[in-house]
C-alpha cells in the first residue's frame, strides 16, 4: 500500500524531496523494490519506478562499526571482482570501455577506486520513494501514442489527454488510454520508454541525438503504435496521418552510444536495447550480498579477512585444520608467555613439570602419565585460546599457500577461507554457547534441551536414540536447531538484463554494468542493510563417511587421508580446492573434482532439507535460505525474513521430529517428476531440487540428486559422463542394504 504524497518528476531539474513512499517489508524494500525497480501496486494498475527516499532525515541501519567494516570488505571484493570479470572479455578487435562494466563513481580510468565509508550511508530500508513510469500511453481504439517527459509534464497536460477525441472509425467520445507496459532496457543498466525515434551518434555535433521523432514525409510528430502481434518485438510505430514507415521496433542505448561515439555505427549489436514488459525479471536485478554476523566477542576473527592480514589468516587456517609444524620448545613457550604478561601461567607449567620429573624418578608410572596429560592440556589451552597465548608452530603446505594467493578467483560467498572464518565465528558464538534457563542457543536433536524435549524422561531418551540412529543413516555427525542465526544482507546496486557481470547476446559476450543507487540528499550513496536473527537448522556431515563416498565416486584429485591423519579432512579439501571463478566463470565440465563434489553434496543436501521443511512446516521455499561451509562439511538452512519469527522450525521438530528425518531416507524424496529428462540433464530441475534463485546461494548451480541417492553423474563431471555414480546415502547405508 502507498502513503499519500504528490508525484514529482524524475529528471534532475524537477526532482523534489517529497515523493510518496510505499509500505512494504524491509526485506522487500531492500531487494525487489530497491531504487530502479519497476512494479505495480495491488490490482496491477499503474506502473511505477522505485526511487531513493529523499527526505531530510534518513533511517540509519542499527549496525555497529564492525558490521560496517564487514560490509565494506565485501563491497570492495564485489566491485573489484565484478569489474575484473566484465572487463576481461575485451579483445584487441573489440575493446571494452571501463564504464561499460561498472558505475563511473567507482572508476578512475581502468582502475577500481572503491568508495570510502564517508561517501556511503548504511540505511534500514523502512521507506522507499516511487513515481509513475514509464509515462507512455496508447489509445486502445485508435492506437494513438502519447509520451510525456516528466510527471509534471503529464500533470500539465492530463486535461488535454482525457479530452482527446478518439479517431477510431467506430469511436464515440475521447480516447481510451492505457499506460504502455513495455520499456526498452540494456545491460548498461539504462532503460527508456518506447518512442518512435532512435538514438544515434551525430559526428558533426559530437553528441547523441534521437532521430526519427517526426514523420519523414509530412513532418508530423503524432504517431500510432501497432500492438496487434503477441510478440513485443514485432510491434511498430507509424505516422498518425497514415504514412508508412519501417516496421522495425528497435532502440539503441544512449549511454553506450555516447561511449562508442564515432564507432557507434560499427557496434550496433552492442548498443541494441531489448523491448520487454516492465514486469519481466530481466528489467531489474538487485545486487545483494550476505554474511554471518560475528558475535561481539569474536570480532578479532573479522580482522583475519582484511587484505593485510595474510599471515594471520594463514596461521588461523594452520591451527584450525592442524597443519602442525615442529613442537614448541619450553624456552619458546616461556618467552611468549612472559611477553604476554602471563608469568603465572609459566609458573604453573614449571610446577607440573617438577611433579612429572618427581613421579618419573620415583617410578610412579600413573603419576607420571597424569602429570604428562596435564602438561599437554596446559599447552593446548595456550595454543588454542583466542587470541593464543602461545602461537603454535604451523607448517602450511605449498598447495594451501597457493590457494591463499588465488583467493581473488573466489567471490566471498564461495571463498573457502572466508567461509571457514565465518563457521568458526558461528561455532564460538552459537554452537558452543552454554544453555541458559533450559533453552540452548543451539539444540542438538540427539541431546535435547528442556524447552524442546518431551516432558517425559523416558520418551526423551527414546526419541534421542532414534534420532541418533537416523542421523547415522543420513551420514550426519551433528544436527540441531540454531535459535537465532544472525545474518546480515545488504543491497548495494542493480543491473538490468543479467544478474552476472557478462551475458551472451547475438553470439558475443557483453559486459554487464553494475550500477550504484542514486545519491541521497546528503550526496552519499545508499546501502540498504537488513539484519535478522531467525531459527535455522544446522547440519554437519560425518568426515569419514564423506571421504568413503568420494573414494566410491572415484574423483581424480582425492587427497590421501584417514583416521590417523593429524590434519583434518577440511585441510585436505583445501589443498585441492578449485575456484568456481568470479560469478561461476570457471564452472565448466571437467575431471571429477573432490572439492566440487563436496560442494555439490552439501548444496544438494541443503535443498533436499529445505524441500522437506517446506512440506512439513508451513514455510514456503521462497521464505528460506541456505549457507554452506564446505571445509567444515556443514550447511545451514534458515528462515529468511524480517517479520516476527513464529518458531516454525522448532515447532516442526516438536511435531514431526524423527518423521522429518526418516522422510530424507525415502526414495520418493529423491525422485523427480521429470524423470529421465531430468536425469540426463544433470539430475536437477525445478521439479525436484531446484529452488527459487532468491533463496539459493549458488544460482541453482552444482546440484544433482545423484550425489545423494546415486544416478547419472552431474553435468560438471566429464570423467563419469554417461556413467552412474554412487550416492552418499547409498555408501553410508551399504552394510544394512538401505
Amino acid at each position: 500500500m502507498a502513503r499519500r504524497g504528490t508525484f514529482h518528476a524524475l529528471d534532475d531539474d524537477e526532482k523534489t524531496l517529497n515523493a510518496p513512499t510505499m509500505a512494504r517489508s524491509r526485506s522487500q524494500l531492500g531487494s525487489a523494490y530497491a531504487p530502479g525497480a519497476f512494479f505495480t501496486f495491488e490490482g496491477g494498475l499503474g506502473a511505477c519506478v522505485s526511487i531513493p527516499d529523499l527526505s531530510a532525515t534518513t533511517d540509519d541501519a542499527a549496525i555497529g562499526s564492525e558490521t560496517k567494516a564487514q560490509i565494506m570488505l565485501r563491497l570492495q571484493e564485489v566491485w573489484q571482482s565484478w569489474f575484473g570479470r566484465a572487463y576481461s572479455i575485451g579483445t584487441p578487435d573489440r575493446l571494452i570501455h571501463p564504464h561499460q562494466c561498472l558505475d563511473e563513481a567507482l572508476l578512475k580510468g581502468a582502475s577500481v577506486i572503491p568508495l570510502g565509508g564517508d561517501r556511503l550511508t548504511f540505511l534500514s530500508p523502512l521507506r522507499m520513494g516511487y513515481a509513475p513510469s514509464p509515462l507512455t500511453f496508447v489509445c486502445n481504439k485508435c492506437r494513438l501514442f502519447k509520451r510525456f517527459e516528466s510527471v509534471s509534464d503529464l500533470a500539465r497536460n492530463i486535461g488535454n489527454l482525457r479530452k482527446a477525441k478518439c479517431l477510431a472509425p467506430d469511436a464515440k467520445g475521447p480516447c481510451q488510454w492505457r499506460q504502455l507496459d513495455v520499456i526498452f532496457v540494456h545491460w548498461s543498466g539504462e532503460w527508456m520508454p518506447a518512442t518512435p525515434g532512435k538514438w544515434e551518434w551525430n559526428s558533426r555535433n559530437s553528441e547523441a541525438w534521437l532521430g526519427g521523432e517526426a514523420c519523414a514525409e509530412c513532418g508530423s510528430k503524432d504517431f500510432k503504435l501497432n500492438t496487434d502481434s503477441p510478440r513485443i518485438g514485432q510491434w511498430h510505430f507509424y505516422c498518425a496521418n497514415g504514412h508508412k514507415r519501417s516496421n522495425e521496433w528497435r532502440q539503441n542505448d544512449r549511454f553506450t552510444t555516447e561511449i562508442f561515439r564515432d564507432r557507434a555505427s560499427t557496434r550496433i549489436s552492442e548498443r541494441r536495447m531489448e523491448p520487454i514488459s516492465y514486469r519481466a525479471s530481466s528489467a531489474y536485478y538487485a545486487q545483494a550480498e550476505q554474511f554471518v554476523l560475528f558475535p561481539e566477542t569474536e570480532h578479532r576473527l573479522l580482522s583475519l579477512l582484511e587484505p593485510q592480514q595474510h599471515a594471520e589468516l594463514a596461521a588461523f587456517i594452520g591451527a584450525k585444520f592442524r597443519f602442525c609444524g615442529a613442537a614448541l620448545t619450553p624456552n619458546e613457550m616461556k618467552e611468549a608467555l612472559l611477553a604476554a604478561g602471563k608469568a603465572d601461567e609459566w609458573q604453573s607449567y614449571e610446577s607440573i613439570q617438577r611433579m612429572r620429573r618427581s613421579a618419573e624418578s620415583s617410578g610412579d608410572i600413573d603419576g607420571f602419565k597424569l602429570m604428562d596429560d596435564e602438561l599437554r592440556k596446559l599447552v593446548n589451552r595456550w595454543t588454542t585460546s583466542d587470541p593464543p597465548l602461545v602461537r603454535p608452530m604451523v607448517d602450511l603446505p605449498p598447495s594451501v599457500m597457493a590457494q591463499l594467493s588465488v583467493r581473488r578467483e573466489y567471490t566471498s560467498r564461495f571463498d573457502p577461507f572466508v567461509l571457514t572464518v565465518e563457521h568458526e565465528a558461528l561455532s564460538r558464538g552459537k554452537l558452543s554457547a552454554a544453555t541458559e534457563g533450559g533453552r540452548a542457543p543451539f539444540v542438538r536433536f540427539n541431546h535435547l534441551d528442556n524447552d524442546l524435549a518431551p516432558k517425559d524422561a523416558a520418551a526423551k531418551a527414546a526419541q534421542e536414540r532414534e534420532t541418533q540412529r537416523l542421523m547415522n543413516k543420513l551420514g550426519m555427525t551433528e544436527l540441531g536447531l540454531i535459535r537465532e542465526f544472525d545474518l546480515c544482507r545488504f543491497t548495494h546496486g542493480y543491473t538490468r538484463v543479467s544478474a552476472t557481470p557478462t551475458l551472451e547476446k547475438r553470439g558475443q559476450d557483453m559486459p554487464v554494468r553494475l550500477r550504484l543507487f542514486e545519491p541521497l540528499r546528503n550526496g552519499k550513496r545508499p546501502i540498504y542493510v537488513v539484519t535478522q536473527a531467525n531459527e535455522a537448522l544446522y547440519v554437519r556431515l560425518e568426515p569419514h563417511a564423506v571421504y568413503a563416498w568420494l573414494q566410491e565416486v572415484g574423483v581424480r584429485d582425492l587427497p590421501p587421508w584417514d583416521a590417523l591423519d593429524s590434519v583434518m579432512l577440511g585441510g585436505r579439501l583445501l589443498e585441492v580446492a578449485q575456484p568456481f571463478g568470479q560469478y561461476f566463470s570457471l564452472l565448466k565440465e571437467g575431471d571429477a573434482s573432490t572439492y566440487r563434489y563436496v560442494y555439490t553434496l552439501l548444496h544438494t543436501y541443503a535443498h533436499v532439507l529445505m524441500k522437506n521443511v517446506a512440506e512439513l512446516s508451513g514455510l514456503d521455499l521462497g521464505s528460506m535460505g541456505e549457507y554452506i561451509f564446505p571445509l567444515d562439511l556443514a550447511f545451514v538452512v534458515y528462515r529468511n525474513g524480517t517479520t516476527m519469527d513464529l518458531g516454525n522450525l522448532s515447532s516442526l521438530w516438536r511435531n514431526e521430529n524423527n518423521r522429518f528425518l526418516s522422510r530424507l531416507l525415502e526414495a520418493s524424496t529423491h525422485r523427480c517428476n521429470s524423470g529421465r529428462l531430468c536425469d540426463t540433464g544433470g539430475g536437477a530441475c525445478p521439479d525436484c531440487i531446484m529452488i527459487p534463485e532468491t533463496s539459493c546461494i549458488a544460482q541453482n548451480q552444482l546440484l544433482s540428486r545423484a550425489v545423494l541417492k546415486g544416478g547419472p553423474a552431474p553435468r560438471e563431471d566429464a570423467t563419469h559422463k554417461g556413467q552412474r555414480i554412487r550416492g552418499y546415502l547409498e555408501v553410508v547405508n551399504e552394510d544394512d542394504g538401505c
